[in-house]
């Protein structure tokens, strides 16, 4: 196997999520030094530290909770080559029904957090050229989600986030960009009704759902050194119209 990857360092946030899990083992097997963070999934997390990742513990609902990530990554890398934001949180609900608690928590983590720890980490990012941020988006930030404001505000906000950072951080030689991952089942679409889960499939142009190991695959190579010019972009893996 090509080692595309060497010696890169790659910070993974949602490092348990399916997509998350096949990004960290991809980006070990191509030879990077691969952290990730994750919430809940302890026991995940430590099925992929026997890969030879590193695994955090991170609430990125809290900033403080950030902060301390922030101070102790910066112990252990003394760079940054790729930062990728895949880390979501949902909580739908029609308009009527949704609590400020509910809208808050999911642009925290979705928004805010991308944010507050691509700055947090922005001097690492410096200290290599080029350095790469990723941000996962999603269909419903183009085209809206009934039943998902808050959710599609967020991935709304984050493309607009992405191309902003791309035309502020350009001239510092960090490239930043989206991938939109499609639709795919994960612990966040599974509770969502199977005449959903239906629809998204008919509407699919290969009626299938998006394969995390292929989105992956992409991912990584976009955090390759085959890439080097390409910047505020959105990369989408379903070609519905918007």
């Amino acid at each position: 196997m090509e080692l595309f990857l060497s010696d890169k360092i790659i910070l993974i946030t949602g490092g348990t999520s399916p997509l998350g899990q096949a990004l960290v083992r991809k980006a070990v097997q191509h030879g990077a030094h691969v952290f990730f963070t994750y919430f809940k999934s302890s026991g995940t997390a430590k099925e992929l530290e026997k890969t030879g990742a590193q695994g955090f513990s991170l609430d990125l609902a809290n900033t403080s909770a950030i902060d301390a990530f922030a101070e102790a990554f910066q112990g252990k890398a003394e760079l940054l080559d790729v930062l990728i934001h895949n880390a979501a949180a949902t909580a739908d609900a029609f308009i009527e029904k949704m609590s400020e608690k509910d809208w808050d928590h999911v642009l925290q983590v979705n928004l805010k957090a991308p944010f507050y720890l691509t700055q947090k980490l922005l001097p690492l990012l410096l200290r290599k050229k080029p350095s790469k941020v990723f941000t996962l988006v999603s269909r419903a930030g183009l085209s809206g989600l009934a039943g998902a404001a808050n959710y599609a505000a967020s991935k709304g906000g984050l493309i607009a986030m992405t191309k902003t950072l791309a035309k502020e951080l350009g001239r510092k030689k960090i490239l930043v960009n989206a991938v939109n991952p499609g639709f795919m089942r994960s612990s966040m679409t599974a509770s969502v009704p199977q005449e959903i889960l239906q629809k998204n499939l008919e509407e699919s142009p290969l009626k299938t759902f998006s394969d995390p190991e292929e989105v992956a695959d992409f991912l990584l190579f976009l955090s390759s050194e085959r890439m080097r010019q390409v910047t505020g972009q959105v990369f989408h893996f379903e070609s519905r119209p918007f």
